[in-house]
């Protein structure tokens, strides 16, 4: 606040048309607006001249922070009787702290000391004033370091472990990962970059066959592999053999190949369905599974379509015996042949499954979305929490007797299964990282969140995934302090952290929830798809009325009386404590990140370079050195803001203006916190990317 001496203890009169007009100018708060105010020519920084044009003088903006040693072009809009702007209107410029601030006479000010100072502009009876806070210098970040890397992010579609120690994943991209121990993969070049490899089998460590779109195979020892001719261009979706010189691949249109250990060879099929799992017990006794419920089965001599009580997809099959086989699909299907007839299992939710593997009739696992993991232990399917929540598409089962999972974003998961949980850890998995989040006491962690249920926890400088209930995409966490922690995403999942585990907290809705902001202990608000608006004031989520169908992407507030939501096509809306309402600005651009040093000093940015500032009085754009869509906004004080999104952009708004920092990265930057130490900042993004910098 300023002080006492800031605000004029005289009232001044002056004569006019022969009255007496009493005219005060007043101070009220930081960001506040002096509007038209007459003077007197006999006052300090009273005019003898007046521009007879202007009708109306507006600070633009009201307040604003300066460093001292700053300087800047101070913005005063001059409008006729009609309301359009005057350029070049004759002014006289004056500072009432001229020790604090100083100001020439074309408007420059320059930022001397610490402290309020209060700077107008006048011309004739008519001025308008700046309020100006000079703050000591702020540093702010310069140099950055990638602190997590990431492996890669495409999607593994296919592993097999060869019973030696060294497990194999294959995925989108061409990619092709190898581990010969725990959490030591590393890519093997094959040059394939613009296909997908969908499917991994091998008779032995040395003879290792990989397929793909376009009839794409490969074949190699582990270190190599040669291209070999299929004589298809129909996608191949998996292969499986029973020995080096019986190997069967299947893919699209009902294609299945058989390799005799020296060609591969199409064979008639009775179906044009996608054709997605193979196993066998044995040649005359080989089952392949695909879309609409189709069951195909080898006798040695002709595949033929088998009865299935269901019509849901299929995407994986296994078994024990030709007398003991399940198939798995969409839907939580599992169906299972007894040698007779295939029956329908009861399984524990309606997610889908995508692999099926096992040791033993009383130990088979099938996986599939959102972490889905599932035993048999010879009576039922039993749930098994593994700490992920990525989408499983393969797994495969190791001569330790452990599991290693495959799906989305790069993921392998390691667990061993003890009855409903898992020991497990995720190994590699770089999802997008969309927001984050840390308490700010020197020593404490920070969290992460993102596609796939993804929470990686920050101790000791040290990025590591963190074991989460399976659940969908986050994209929003925020808290109030290391017990009080909360993440938001999909089909309205919250995520809570209590200081010690991770739950999920019954969700009120099932839309998406973008963002949350933590204005207080238990005082947590969650905005999302459609206008929805969840608070909390104690363990329970209560939807509020936001008076809008768009979307809100993001949510800040100075206070839980003071809050705003920021959303598609220039939406603003501010909580004031009891309802929310619109807020006019001047943008019709999609907004994504709101922030603030306090009431009346707030910034909103989003698509194409937009920002705006508010003054305390109005929203005022400003320039920045980008047309990027900005996705996030967060500070340390009015004078060391910082802004990130598309292409790698980050900038820092000193007071004065916004100016483009280099990075390390050239990608999807979606979200920044402050780093607990006081003076840095993280920056999380695609590629499960998170780059740190500090002064």
């Amino acid at each position: 606040m300023f002080g006492p001496s800031a605000i004029p203890s005289r009232v001044h009169f002056r004569p006019a048309l022969g009255l007496l007009k009493p005219f005060v100018c007043c101070l009220l708060t930081i960001g506040s607006l002096v509007g038209c105010t007459e003077k007197s020519p006999s006052e300090p920084g009273g005019h003898s001249q007046t521009d007879p044009r202007v009708a109306s003088l507006t600070s633009a903006p009201a307040s604003l922070f300066l460093q001292t040693g700053q300087e800047l072009n101070l913005v005063v809009e001059a409008r006729d009787s009609t309301g359009a702007l005057i350029p070049g209107a004759a002014l006289e410029w004056r500072s009432e702290s001229p020790t604090v601030v100083s100001v020439d006479a074309t408007g420059k000010a320059r930022a001397i000391s610490v402290g309020p100072a209060r700077v107008t502009a006048s011309t004739g009876n008519l001025s308008a004033t700046i309020q100006i806070v000079v703050t000591a210098i702020a540093p702010g970040v310069a140099t950055w370091r990638v602190a997590r890397v990431g492996l890669q992010d495409a999607t593994l579609l296919g592993i097999w472990d060869d019973g030696a120690g060294t497990t194999y994943a294959v995925g989108q991209g061409g990619i092709l990962l190898r581990s010969k121990s725990t959490n030591d993969w590393t890519r093997i070049p094959l040059g394939y970059e613009k296909e997908t490899f969908v499917g991994i089998w091998g008779s032995s460590p040395g003879d290792i066959w990989i397929v793909g779109t376009n009839g794409l195979i490969l074949h190699g020892d582990g270190n190599s592999f040669a291209r070999v001719e299929s004589g298809t261009t129909a996608s191949l979706l998996e292969v499986w053999g029973l020995s080096a010189n019986e190997v069967y691949a299947s893919g699209d249109l009902g294609t299945i190949l058989r390799w005799d250990g020296s060609t591969w060879t199409r064979q008639a099929t009775p179906v044009n369905d996608d054709l997605w799992g193979i196993w066998g017990a044995n040649s005359a006794s080989v089952f392949v599974a695909g879309n609409n419920g189709t069951i195909l089965r080898f006798d040695g001599s002709a595949w033929r379509r088998m009865s299935v009580p269901v019509t849901a997809p299929f995407f994986d099959v296994w078994g024990t015996s030709a007398g003991n086989v399940f198939a798995v699909g969409a839907g939580g299907t599992i169906v299972r042949f007894d040698g007779v007839n295939w029956s329908l299992m009861t399984s524990p939710s309606r997610a889908n499954l995508f692999a099926v593997k096992g040791r033993a009739f009383d130990d088979i696992y099938a996986v599939g979305n959102t972490g889905t993991t599932w035993r048999f232990d010879g009576s039922s399917w039993l749930a098994v929490s593994v700490g992920s929540g990525q989408n499983f598409r393969g797994v495969a089962v190791r001569g330790d007797g452990s599991l290693r999972i495959a799906g989305w974003w790069g993921t392998v998961v390691t667990a061993r299964v003890e009855g409903a949980n898992g020991a497990s850890t995720t190994e590699i998995s770089d999802p997008p990282l969309l927001s984050v989040w840390g308490a700010t006491a020197a020593g404490d962690p920070m969290f992460a969140v993102g596609f796939g249920g993804a929470v990686f926890r920050r101790n000791a400088g040290t990025w590591t995934s963190e074991r989460v209930p399976g659940l969908n995409d986050l994209y929003g966490i925020s808290g109030s302090g290391i017990n009080d922690v909360v993440a938001v995403g999909d089909t309205g999942s919250i995520l809570r952290f209590d200081g010690s585990s991770w739950r999920k907290d019954p969700s009120p809705s099932t839309l998406v929830l973008r963002a949350v902001w933590s204005g207080a202990p238990n005082q947590h608000f969650i905005v999302g798809e459609r206008g929805t608006i969840l608070r909390s004031n104690g363990p329970a989520w209560s939807p509020q009325a936001s008076g809008t169908q768009r979307f809100l992407r993001a949510v800040w507030g100075s206070d839980v009386s003071n809050v705003y939501a920021v959303g598609d096509s220039g939406l603003l809306i501010r909580y004031d404590g009891g309802k929310w309402s619109s807020v006019a600005v001047p943008t019709t651009k999609r907004l994504r990140a709101v922030w603030g040093s306090g009431a009346s000093d707030i910034f909103i940015a989003g698509d194409t370079g937009t920002m705006l500032r508010y003054d305390g009085v109005r929203w005022l754009p400003q320039t920045v050195p980008t047309m990027r869509d900005i996705r996030a906004l967060w500070g340390r004080g009015p004078t060391e803001v910082y802004a990130a999104g598309d292409s790698g952009v980050v900038m820092r708004y000193d007071g004065a203006s916004w100016k483009k920092l280099t990075v390390p990265t050239n990608t999807y930057l979606y979200g920044m916190y402050g780093l607990p130490n006081g003076t840095g900042i993280a920056l999380v993004g695609d590629a499960g990317r998170i780059i740190e910098g500090d002064r």
